[in-house]
């Protein structure tokens, strides 16, 4: 495979780098790598990194991104090995730069191939691309090259790439998706429901309808000044210090960049905005990226409304696949029909091997994926046995 690397977004070939992210999540596109760029801390570094057949064709490529700390408390490696390895090689990856390969864009990490690229193109191709990343992290005097938040095909296929460092895999966390499709209108999702689930279901409903809010479909780019003060407010709401200026500055970049993918549910009370939900439009997919609240007015489920049910009753599944609904809240998502996926984290040490317990990582990945399905097993519609995602 010949391996090429671009700095920028601005280098990448457009049309070689769009081709990858056809069946990808958004957060792999350009337009999103595009957030991101502008977003990086200081002293951080980009790579994209593209592998081609020896006709020039474009397989595979990754993105990979070096931080001196980790850019986010759920991106910290350390947290992650804590007990899985020994005391010295802990306190070094606690210490050391990191580098990140697969993207850190919302919680979701990938590898983009072609599609039309057949098993052994991939294999040699993700091989190919994980040694660039290894080297790119290996020049940042990185401790651990860590790929986040993966479908569970890619940590095994990155896993096997990096065998013989001693990669490390683990169950990270869960991801939801609202599968849309399977419903024609309102009707047909709650027949769908569980008996005892379909009273709140319509209560809910009910009670926003009754409120006399209103809901329109808007792209961001046209209401980032009135969307700022909801969604800080949600944010301050969970702790976080989070004012008007900065919500506003964070989604007029995205409007910039991800301004024609956007479709913003607005709801409003007269010419009053009370709520909206932000998502993007990829393929055939709906990724529910934020939301945001005035909480002067009287809760009506406005989030279940704009998130669930106002795109189920507007026939949404006719034109996508799914919602993706991202991390956490799991059961208020589950009991309404979300269904979970499981993510995984694969960790390779840069400069020697990690040298986890492999008895102390079999053991970790079940008790957590156990923990879940203790959980929230029962919230799933359907069922779930968690025990299929150990590895």
């Amino acid at each position: 495979m010949d391996v090429r690397t671009y700095d920028t977004v601005g280098e990448l070939p457009a049309a070689d780098w769009d081709s990858l992210t056809s069946g990808s999540t958004i957060y792999s596109t350009a337009s999103f790598q595009g957030v991101r760029e502008e977003e990086l801390p200081q002293g951080a570094q980009a790579r994209r990194i593209t592998a081609h057949d020896a006709g020039g064709a474009v397989a595979a490529g990754l993105e990979a991104y070096t931080f001196a700390r980790p850019p986010h408390a759920l991106y910290t490696p350390a947290d992650l090995l804590a007990g899985l390895v020994g005391e010295d090689r802990h306190a070094a990856v606690a210490s050391s730069p990191l580098a990140i390969g697969a993207g850190w864009s919302e919680f979701r990490g990938q590898v983009v191939h072609h599609p039309d690229t057949k098993p052994a193109q991939r294999t040699a191709a993700l091989e190919a691309l994980t040694s660039e990343a290894m080297n790119f992290a290996k020049q940042a005097e990185a401790s651990v090259l860590a790929y986040y938040y993966l479908p569970r095909e890619d940590a095994l296929d990155i896993a096997r790439a990096h065998d013989h460092a001693g990669a490390v895999v683990l169950f990270h966390d869960v991801e939801t998706v609202l599968p849309v499709a399977l419903w024609d209108d309102l009707d047909d999702y709650y027949a769908w429901l569980p008996a005892k689930r379909r009273p709140r279901a319509r209560r809910e409903v009910r009670h926003f309808r009754e409120s006399g809010r209103t809901v329109r479909e808007v792209e961001l780019p046209e209401v980032v000044d009135r969307i700022a003060p909801l969604n800080s407010a949600l944010m301050r709401k969970h702790g976080h210090d989070y004012g008007i200026a900065k919500a506003a500055e964070v989604y007029g970049r995205q409007g910039r960049h991800l301004g024609d993918r956007s479709t913003l549910l607005l709801a409003e009370e007269g010419d009053s905005p009370v709520g909206f939900a932000l998502r993007y439009r990829h393929q055939d997919m709906l990724y529910a990226r934020v939301a945001g609240f005035d909480y002067s007015y009287a809760n009506k489920a406005d989030y279940f409304n704009l998130v669930f049910y106002h795109p189920i009753a507007e026939g949404t599944g006719r034109s996508a696949r799914a919602i993706h609904l991202g991390l956490g809240t799991f059961e208020a998502k589950l009991t309404r029909g979300a269904q979970p996926v499981p993510l995984y984290t694969v960790l390779v040490g840069v400069d020697q091997p990690l040298a986890a317990d492999p008895d102390a990582v079999r053991e970790r990945n079940r008790k957590e994926t156990e923990a879940f399905g203790d959980a929230y097993a029962r919230h799933v519609v359907g069922g779930v046995d968690t025990k299929d995602w150990q590895l």
